[in-house]
């Protein structure tokens, strides 16, 4: 895709992750111009990306808080951490049993 053809609006895709998203802006960070997608509001470098027909999909960004992201951490650790436990508890028959 020719950098110079990208233009707000226009649908494109990163192919190393499939994203998929229309052009919100364009930017020049250190010399490379960048392409800030609508599907995560994240940046993609132009030379990188390749034109689409269409979005095959919506997306809804969603604005998340800080307290969010720390009680989803902290519910997926407690999850973990009694997996570990029943794991521990049933699978563990106190044998020492190596090679060497």
């Amino acid at each position: 895709m020719n950098t110079d053809d990208v233009a707000v609006g226009a649908v494109v895709r990163y192919p190393r992750t499939g994203t998929t998203g229309k052009v919100l802006q364009v930017e020049e960070i250190d010399g490379r111009r960048y392409a800030e997608l609508d599907s995560t509001g994240l940046y993609y470098r132009l030379d990188e990306l390749v034109s689409v027909d269409r979005v095959d999909r919506t997306v809804e960004k969603v604005e998340r808080s800080p307290e969010s992201y720390l009680r989803d951490f902290i519910k997926e650790e407690e999850e973990l951490q009694q997996q570990l436990k029943d794991v521990w508890e049933k699978g563990v028959d106190q044998s020492c049993e190596g090679g060497g």
